[in-house]
């Protein structure tokens, strides 16, 4: 009933370079449905995007659907939503992308659906017949309510810690609930990823959006997956991935649940995972807000090597958005977008954030501007000097006051940079131990001021949340200068 293809498609050749997510700049999420905008808005606007520093496009629940978290409830798998377009629309912004050598993923939820979702709806149908037809196991269902699942491989795999069962009328049964909507008031059946028939139809679904020349995808709150473990993981999602090759893929809220985001990489066969050791909003974690707050950038550092760097060194990357400084002043909001843009993550803008200036509609004040024009010029840079992107290796430098300053380079040799942070509100001198970094000549990523030659104990007079970001190199010849 909701198959497409049952044959193995012929996926497109990929035409960006080889784990492009290492180097990419930044991404873009702009909540189309929320916004009224369509798909051939986001081609429209392709150069747009690329003149900000933003290189990947990532469509945000694409497929046809009903309001529940900007439109993740789905109903059917196979469709793009009519209010933001058709898969001509989507090919249409795939290939033009392309041809700009960006690149475009998808965020999808196979975790659940709509309540009016067909096969939930035959399912139902079928269970109260006492049909033992195939849409019937994609669900879960229990006589009493009462039902409990196993929950050994929490908190990687969480089956009933947080949910419920609901009665469905029609059905005559309880189905198995976890999501209901942003406000409540929605039941959204669950799928069962203990069942080979959904476990097969997740695999259609995939490849289905593969053949479409993605770079990557997104799948939505795994953790919560019912009856998922590891080998259903890769074999249903992770493996029917990469069978494209050269694929981005991430399982939202992976990490997020004082699991080892780790295990994500090296069992579960994703390549990158948001850092929720920086900002984790459903408990109101948010270390660059608090180290701006109190001045003290240590417990940054302490966060990136328990999480980013461990990810990094299995083979994944991170992935963030910039912290929510509104009520900071803008120097100190910068400052968070700069250390946000330089610290060694794939780089996320949201909503609002994500639509350059000349497509949005929203009046911006003149601090919102500023803002938004010295974010735009943090991501051109990290165009320009790709060792500030989410691969290449990290390493803090000595600072003359660690508990106020911050230093790190960034990248491997023969490609690096050094970023250097003032967490005060005041001027500052800080000076930088570079004993032993082999550091010759320093071009300042903005000014283009380079520094040359470069003493072990380097001092930089920074202002009032003041930052630098510079590319070093090897003689005054690889300067711009």
């Amino acid at each position: 009933m909701m198959h497409r293809d049952e044959t193995h498609p012929a996926y497109p050749a990929s035409v960006l370079p080889p784990r492009w997510w290492e180097t990419a700049s930044a991404v873009a999420r702009p909540y189309l449905k929320a916004r009224g905008a369509t798909l051939n808005d986001v081609t429209v606007g392709l150069d747009d995007y690329l003149r900000r520093g933003i290189d990947t496009l990532e469509i945000f629940a694409p497929l046809k659907g009903g309001v529940c978290y900007n439109g993740l409830d789905t109903l059917d798998f196979y469709q793009i939503d009519p209010a933001i377009g058709s898969l001509d629309d989507f090919r249409l912004l795939i290939a033009e992308a392309h041809a700009r050598k960006m690149a475009v993923i998808i965020f999808i939820n196979l975790g659940y659906g709509h309540e009016q979702f067909p096969a939930f709806l035959q399912a139902c149908d079928d269970v109260r017949a006492g049909v033992d037809s195939p849409v019937t196991h994609y669900f879960l269902w229990s006589e009493t309510g009462k039902d409990t699942m196993d929950r050994s491989l929490a908190p990687y795999f969480m089956n009933d810690i947080h949910g419920n069962w609901r009665w469905s009328e029609r059905a005559g049964k309880y189905f198995w609930v976890k999501w209901e909507g942003e406000k409540g008031g929605y039941h959204l059946p669950q799928f069962n990823f203990g069942d080979p028939g959904w476990q097969e139809e997740v695999r259609r679904i995939i490849r289905y959006w593969l053949a479409t020349g993605i770079d990557g995808m997104i799948i939505d709150a795994v953790t919560w997956y019912v009856d998922c473990n590891w080998d259903i993981c890769h074999s249903t999602m992770t493996d029917v991935i990469h069978e494209a090759g050269n694929q981005f893929c991430q399982p939202e809220g992976a990490g997020g649940f004082h699991d080892d985001p780790v295990v994500w990489v090296k069992q579960g066969g994703w390549n990158c995972i948001m850092d929720y050791s920086i900002k984790l909003w459903w408990e109101g974690v948010d270390v660059i807000r608090d180290a701006l707050r109190s001045g003290n950038p240590q417990p940054i550092e302490a966060a990136l090597r328990s999480y980013r760097d461990r990810v990094l060194a299995e083979g994944g990357i991170c992935y963030i958005d910039p912290p929510d400084l509104t009520d900071f002043p803008l120097e100190a909001r910068l400052l968070g977008a700069a250390l946000t843009s330089s610290m060694g993550e794939l780089v996320v803008l949201k909503g609002d954030l994500s639509v350059p200036l000349g497509l949005s509609a929203r009046p911006q004040s003149p601090d919102e501007l500023a803002f938004r024009q010295g974010l735009d010029r943090l991501l051109q840079l990290r165009r320009r000097f790709p060792a500030l992107c989410a691969g290449g290796e990290r390493c803090q430098i000595a600072t003359s006051d660690d508990k106020r300053f911050y230093a790190f380079l960034r990248g491997s040799p023969g490609r690096r940079t050094l970023a250097v942070f003032n967490l005060q509100p005041s001027d500052q001198r800080v000076t930088l131990d570079l004993s032993g970094q082999a550091i010759s000549v320093l071009e300042d990523g903005f000014s283009g001021e380079v520094v040359s030659p470069v003493r072990d104990d380097l001092s930089l007079d920074l202002p009032g949340y003041g930052y630098r970001i510079f590319a070093i190199h090897e003689n005054l010849s690889e300067s711009s200068r």
